[in-house]
């Protein structure tokens, strides 16, 4: 037996009361060092709560990083979902959907209150991250992450996932390019305040939160980032003459633009390069997809009239069609461009018992390049 229910999927009049869809909160899973700590969520607020619930620098210095990183980017007060792991599991071990001890334990615990997770790793000593530039565990934790997030949107949390990029061997040139793994819900952070080959994850988590899903991680217009200077491996940014080419294969990156001071993200690359190859066109479905279900559960195993051929009324597919077009144009607003709903009316629902309806989000554009062209005049 199965159960009545909305199911939302992603394809290539009336007032109601606003839904709650919150843009961003985030969790953050990651290798800590005691064992109180590991399989256990808790919610923190800012990273003096953290520390005091036992993620302090001396004690979990690689979990510390991110939560400083993090509230230094939100500059304030934020709900995150946090959860120590052992060193022994690996990011795609987190991420895997059989895991009952990984990532799926705090997303559940959140109850689907998340719509970003960032994923790190501080490996034990002697630990094997083969031969190539990037960690092997990365491509692997990527694979993981698209079955992981399908199953959050079958039970209607969707999520998108910042996975750190560790770097294996920084002089290798056999280097992953996630734009080819066709993953639009996960994305890999390269870089980050350390020369040690880790990757700022809690950083790109900071920024996101702190803004609105359709807002980019790299918009010039928010300023810096609050770190001063940003490495990937050994070597900081400025001094990386392959910077411009690792940002091509698909990373979320870091950059500085001529004439401006600080380090900005450059594009939001998610694994893919499809309609979700940007994590602003990911996250703004997300709120989408939360919006739609939460207004269609209203409507199941309600009654809707049909014509002489057991298809669904006319005046039942402009109601149907004006609740979610209300509700998606008051809490997306602008941030998109506009929406199409299509409810065809060649439904037999006598027979089917089923509503088809079909969304087209059409996001914002970006400013990604601009092209000057620039001359003298003898006018």
């Amino acid at each position: 037996m199965s159960y009545p229910k909305v199911v939302v999927a992603y394809a290539n009049g009336n007032l109601l009361s606003d839904v709650a869809a919150v843009d961003g909160i985030a969790g953050l899973v990651g290798t800590v060092n005691t064992a109180g700590l590991q399989g256990s969520p808790v919610v923190v607020f800012n990273l003096a709560d953290a520390e005091s619930k036992g993620f302090t620098e001396a004690a979990e210095p690689a979990m510390h990083r991110h939560l400083k990183e993090f509230y230094g980017e939100v500059g304030g007060n934020q709900e995150l979902y946090v959860m120590g792991v052992a060193a022994t599991q690996t990011m795609a071990d987190i991420l895997d959907e059989t895991n009952v001890a990984g990532a799926k334990k705090l997303i559940t615990a959140a109850e689907g209150k998340v719509r970003l997770l960032g994923v790190f790793r501080k490996p034990p000593t002697g630990y094997a991250a083969g031969t190539d530039f990037l960690d092997a565990d990365v491509s692997a934790a990527v694979v993981k992450a698209k079955v992981f997030a399908q199953a959050r949107l079958a039970a209607l949390t969707p999520l998108r996932i910042l996975i750190e990029g560790r770097i294996a061997v920084e002089s290798s040139a056999t280097i992953y390019e996630p734009d080819t793994a066709s993953n639009g819900f996960a994305g890999v952070v390269l870089g980050g305040t350390l020369p040690d080959n880790s990757a700022s994850v809690g950083l790109a988590l900071g920024r996101a939160v702190k803004y609105p899903a359709h807002i980019k991680l790299g918009k010039v217009a928010n300023g810096p980032l609050s770190i001063t200077n940003a490495y990937v491996g050994s070597k900081l940014i400025k001094d990386l003459v392959s910077l411009e080419s690792i940002h091509g294969k698909g990373y979320i990156s870091f950059m500085k633009h001529p004439q401006k001071a600080g380090v900005y993200f450059g594009i939001d690359r998610m694994s893919s390069n499809d309609d979700y190859r940007l994590l602003a066109h990911g996250r703004v479905l997300d709120k989408a997809a939360v919006i739609a279900a939460a207004t269609y559960v209203e409507q199941v195993e309600s009654e809707v009239n049909v014509t002489a051929d057991g298809n669904i009324s006319d005046s039942d597919i402009a109601y149907l069609s004006a609740l979610i077009d209300q509700q998606i144009k008051v809490n997306m607003g602008d941030q998109i461009s506009g929406l199409e709903v299509t409810i065809s009316p060649a439904q037999n629902i006598i027979n089917t018992n089923t509503l088809s309806v079909k969304l087209r989000v059409r996001p914002v554009g970006y400013t990604s390049f601009i092209e000057i062209e620039l001359g003298l005049t003898a006018a």
